[in-house]
């Protein structure tokens, strides 16, 4: 069964929790279908994606190398 990744994607940007947020990024980048969901994402959704990864990797004190590679798979 595909994942609906609109209703994951809906679920990441309203929590207010970001431990969920970058659990429900992680398991839409995950797999290919997911990265092209992502991809086709208009460019605010885009920004908000990429805003949450880099939110959360400064709050978790993510090595830059790490902090890098999480923006890059999204955009």
């Amino acid at each position: 069964m595909a994942k609906d990744y609109r209703h994951l994607w809906r679920g990441a940007v309203s929590t207010m929790d970001k431990a969920q947020a970058i659990q429900t990024l992680s398991s839409i980048l995950v797999d290919k279908e997911g990265r092209v969901f992502v991809s086709h994402l208009g460019r605010k959704d885009t920004e908000l994606c990429a805003e949450i990864l880099d939110n959360v990797s400064r709050d978790l004190q993510l090595p830059l190398s790490h902090h890098l590679r999480l923006l890059v798979r999204v955009l």
